[in-house]
């Protein structure tokens, strides 16, 4: 016998009570949209716009090798405040935050643009990267108390967009800025998009009116828990980008990052398992999302759906400069199927879901196109010549990733309680990035060791380290050897997307258990119910009879449970006596006609 299904308020028994509808007018909601959209907007294209200014910046300050840092420092502080931020809009509210991340991220946006060596503009992106978490986090929680139920399907597709967007857009807009005027403008352009946002924010969002001091907020928040929370991600995600390239997967500094990261997440799970079961404070992560089978399995398909959605966009564009030697610019335009049907998927998804088709089959639906976008781009052939099949494949795959995106924020909401909407919404982001770093991780690893196992038999020793560094080098040899080495790396980027496939197949079989899991719980095809209030939501009040807008007052049931037995007694008794009154006064008056 399926259970009942669990309601937001955390109890699957608790008695009916009056759902919250929005405050928020149609125009004032469309507002926030565009703030929002434009807050996520500015997060995701700064991970993306650097990438083709890094020669013009290195070059300025000499500084080279140092050059991969400018990513790798805003993706570590990016992907490990995501939690945090998510959690603190719970105690100073959605609108304090969110503008606070926005100004610190357009702060820090200027500095960098303003910085005057290497060290400073690694460390003011590092800043940067904690106001990008924070916007990127607070998008979707926002999304999820703003949005009414019918409206969370196609708001969130069109939210999940914005990340094909910045990602068509971000390498197009940083080399057009390098080439025609000061790489500066990379970050200088972010100020008068962020300014725009934050007015619209300003001016739209409703503030927290719980009247709760912050003291008595920040009694109940897990201080200790929110700092292990960012501490164990960094050294975890450090070794996950940089070993095998960086640094080799057996060095010390990868082992010891690795170490320190995993030691890290064990005692950040012991202790959240202390807050949640021993103290009243409000767990960063409540492990009570593991011992919900739903949850659990839906923070795992999460993990494996972020693995081939940053994979596909940043080793697609590679593989068509290592193996069909395009250039940089040729190769964002042959992206752009990927990039284009990614949000035509989400939006397409969002309108569907929960409408005409339950959101479960929407979600296993989408990953089951993405495992055979991703097995077909795992068989393109390895010569020079670029296969025009690439363009369906790169069709099929882009769908499947967006068409998968809305799914997960949607059945969040029948998965926890209302209350864990937030650190759940801020839980699935970090899944999400975190399985991308993972396999870009893995990628690279599988890269380094094909080419090592391959180009020795007809490159010498001095080549193959000249082949590894840089592709460009690759057209310097002879032409028969740059056939071959391009065969190399064809036959390299088809074993990644072979083990990507592994992983997405995974994910049909995690989706479809999500699928079987939901319907033992009852909660299959259930519709999200807001009952708590928030900024956005009120509790919806008892329609009115006609007798209350005549009279401009609420009737009185003489028979209500909640009135006391005397009570009741004397309302009857005047009533009555009122009638009798009335009937005497109408006899007189006809008598009086009459006369």
């Amino acid at each position: 016998m399926a259970k009942e299904a669990p309601t937001n308020s955390g109890d699957a028994t608790d008695a009916p009570s009056l759902a919250v509808v929005s405050t928020i007018s149609p125009a004032r909601l469309n507002v926030i949209i565009a703030g929002l959209w434009l807050s996520i907007f500015m997060s995701a294209l700064d991970t993306t716009i650097v990438t083709t200014g890094l020669i013009k910046i290195s070059s300025e300050f000499n500084s080279l090798a140092q050059a991969a840092w400018l990513i790798t420092t805003y993706l570590l502080t990016y992907n490990a405040f995501l939690m945090i931020v998510a959690k603190l809009s719970d105690v100073w509210g959605l609108k304090s935050i969110l503008i606070f991340c926005n100004v610190f991220f357009l702060i820090f946006s200027m500095a960098c643009g303003a910085a005057q060596s290497m060290t400073q503009l690694i460390v003011f992106r590092a800043f940067q990267g904690i106001g990008g978490s924070g916007l990127y986090a607070l998008v979707f929680v926002a999304l999820m108390q703003l949005a009414t139920p019918e409206q969370l399907g196609l708001y969130s597709g069109i939210i999940s967009s914005v990340f094909a967007v910045a990602n068509l857009l971000g390498p197009i807009l940083g080399g057009v800025i390098s080439d025609h005027t000061t790489w500066r403008w990379i970050f200088f352009i972010n100020g008068p998009i962020v300014s725009t946002a934050i007015g619209l924010l300003f001016v739209s969002l409703p503030g927290k009116t719980d009247g709760k001091s912050n003291m008595d907020r920040l009694r109940n928040f897990d201080m200790i828990g929110g700092l292990l929370s960012v501490c164990w991600p960094i050294p975890l995600l450090f070794a996950l980008q940089e070993g095998g390239s960086s640094y080799d997967w057996n060095s010390g500094v990868i082992i010891g990052t690795l170490v320190a990261g995993l030691i890290g997440f064990l005692l950040f799970g012991c202790f959240e398992t202390w807050i949640t079961y021993r103290t009243k404070k409000e767990a960063v992560f409540p492990i009570r999302f593991l011992t919900n089978p739903a949850m659990l399995l839906h923070l795992l398909s999460q993990f494996l759906q972020g693995m081939p959605f940053y994979m596909a966009i940043i080793q697609l564009p590679q593989r068509f400069q290592a193996v069909n030697h395009t250039t940089a610019e040729r190769a964002g335009i042959l992206l752009l199927p990927l990039t284009l049907l990614t949000p035509v998927g989400a939006m397409l998804a969002g309108s569907i879901m929960g409408v005409r088709i339950d959101t479960e089959w929407c979600l296993l639906i989408a990953n089951a196109i993405v495992c055979i976008g991703i097995g077909l781009l795992s068989s393109l052939p390895t010569g020079l010549k670029f296969p025009v099949a690439t363009y369906g494949y790169s069709v099929i795959t882009g769908i499947g990733l967006g068409a998968g995106s809305p799914p997960y924020y949607y059945l969040l909401s029948t998965t926890v309680a209302e209350k864990d909407v937030s650190v759940g919404t801020g839980a699935l982001n970090m899944m999400r990035t975190l399985g991308g770093c993972v396999a870009v991780a893995m990628c690279s690893a599988l890269n380094h060791a094909s080419l090592r196992e391959r180009l020795p038999s007809f490159l010498s020793p001095a080549q193959v380290a000249v082949v590894e560094d840089s592709n460009a080098a690759v057209l310097s040899l002879p032409k028969d050897q740059q056939v071959k080495v391009a065969e190399v790396f064809g036959h390299s980027y088809n074993r990644q997307f072979q083990v990507m496939l592994a992983f997405t197949l995974l994910n049909v079989l995690v989706t479809g258990s999500l699928c079987i899991t939901r319907k033992r719980q009852g909660i299959f095809g259930a519709k999200p119910i807001r009952k708590e209030e928030n900024e956005f939501m009120k509790k919806e009040k008892p329609k009115a009879s006609s007798s209350e807008h005549n009279t401009g007052e609420a009737p009185q049931n003489p028979l209500s449970k909640e009135t006391a037995p005397d009570q009741t007694h004397d309302q009857i008794s005047s009533v009555t006596k009122t009638d009798k009154k009335d009937e005497e006064d109408e006899e007189s008056a006809t008598k009086e006609i009459k006369v």
